[in-house]
């Protein structure tokens, strides 16, 4: 028994790849009617056999309905051995969420469940209602019906389906402990070349499978018996059972169990969720980058008007900045008009208060110091010179 991967065993992707994805691509408006019009005949499946009485025409009527609902096509491989009619429980790999009913189509066996179904419909879909609280009260139920009806069990121990393309999952021993005999069945599938959709994939839900079903043109299962298997000991027969099938499908057999699977598929879910948080976090960092930039930008240009026009209070020029993303445009509309303010007097710079502070020039109250100009007087030189600038800079002194 060699060690392999787990994650070698499931499909991240159902989805085929080069000309099988293009014409999975064109197919897909067909695939959609055929959804609805397969989920019209289940729902009038369901109606009928929650209405009616419980009968065999009405079973045969549901199967072959389910049959077509789903689009499965069962086939025997012509090198299968025969069933055995004495023994009641049938052994078998696992590869989908139909396979259930596939088995019963063939072999008339029902397999353990827990969901509530109508009886009839249970029937059709080859599925029995089961306490599965324990193994030990799964085991006294499948016993329990061995003895009372002529029903066949149908067990598959791998209890979690693989890619059936590199090894089995470990067999469980207990469904080899209810009698010393079974028979090992091989379940096989394909679709159609140009709608090359998997089974299922790595934590795929069983109603998105069924839902696949719906979506392709048919799925063909081929069945083949192996020879009966007998002996007393389960621990020898379990092993000897799926050594068998893993051979009649040429896969290896692994340690991995359906715990092991359940775990695998826990962390790739975890991982696959804290990749799309490292994406977004990313894609915020990216959005807080450029806004940072974009800030930048724009107190690069506030500071340009502030040099033609400083008594333009700061928060009027980025306010109008905001709308015209442009230095030149918010001068001109600052100049002619357009945007009013009220103008502030800006601090004397360092220079001026060293000056000062070394020459001091002393005032009395009322009287003007000769060459000092009012603030309107400074206001006006200043918009003077500014519309000069932007006069001279664009040209229009002959307009």
């Amino acid at each position: 028994m060699s060690q392999i991967d787990i994650k070698d065993l499931f499909d991240e992707s159902r989805f085929p790849s080069g000309w099988k994805l293009v014409s999975l691509l064109l197919y897909a408006p067909l695939g959609l009617v055929l959804v609805v019009i397969r989920l019209l005949i289940s729902l009038q499946i369901w109606i009928l056999a929650s209405i009616l009485p419980d009968c065999r025409p009405l079973r045969v009527y549901l199967h072959n309905g389910l049959s077509l609902s789903f689009g499965i096509i069962v086939k025997i491989a012509p090198d299968s051995e025969e069933r055995d009619p004495d023994t009641r429980i049938l052994i078998a790999n696992q590869i989908s969420t139909m396979d259930h009913f596939v088995i019963r189509r063939v072999a008339q066996t029902v397999t353990p469940s827990v969901w509530e179904l109508p009886s009839s419909l249970s029937e059709a879909l080859g599925v029995h209602k089961m306490d599965m609280s324990s193994k030990n009260v799964l085991m006294e139920n499948i016993k329990q019906i061995l003895a009372t009806t002529k029903c066949n069990i149908a067990l598959q121990p791998e209890f979690g389906a693989t890619n059936n393309r590199v090894a089995l999952l470990k067999f469980n021993s207990w469904p080899f402990g209810i009698e010393s005999s079974v028979q090992p069945c091989v379940i096989k599938a394909k679709r159609p070349e140009f709608v090359d959709v998997r089974l299922t994939s790595v934590a795929s839900t069983i109603w998105i499978d069924v839902l696949w079903f719906l979506f392709v043109p048919y799925t063909i299962f081929t069945l083949k018996y192996l020879k009966v298997k007998r002996n007393t000991d389960q621990e020898i027969l379990v092993r000897e059972v799926e050594k068998e099938i893993a051979n009649d499908l040429h896969l290896q057999t692994s340690t991995h169990t359906i715990s092991d699977k359940n775990e695998y598929e826990k962390r790739y879910l975890r991982e696959k969720m804290q990749n799309r948080g490292a994406q977004s976090r990313g894609a915020q960092s990216r959005g807080s980058t450029s806004r940072q930039v974009g800030s930048v930008d724009m107190l690069r240009m506030a500071q340009r008007v502030n040099e033609v026009l400083p008594m333009v209070p700061r928060n009027v020029v980025l306010r109008d900045l905001l709308k015209t993303r442009n230095a030149e445009i918010t001068i001109a509309n600052l100049l002619d008009g357009i945007v009013t303010y009220t103008p502030e007097q800006s601090p004397p710079p360092n220079v001026q208060e060293s000056s000062v502070s070394k020459h001091p020039i002393q005032m009395t109250k009322g009287i003007k110091v000769p060459g000092a100009l009012s603030f309107q007087e400074r206001k006006a030189k200043m918009i003077a010179e500014a519309r000069e600038k932007y006069i001279e800079k664009h040209g229009l002194k002959n307009c």
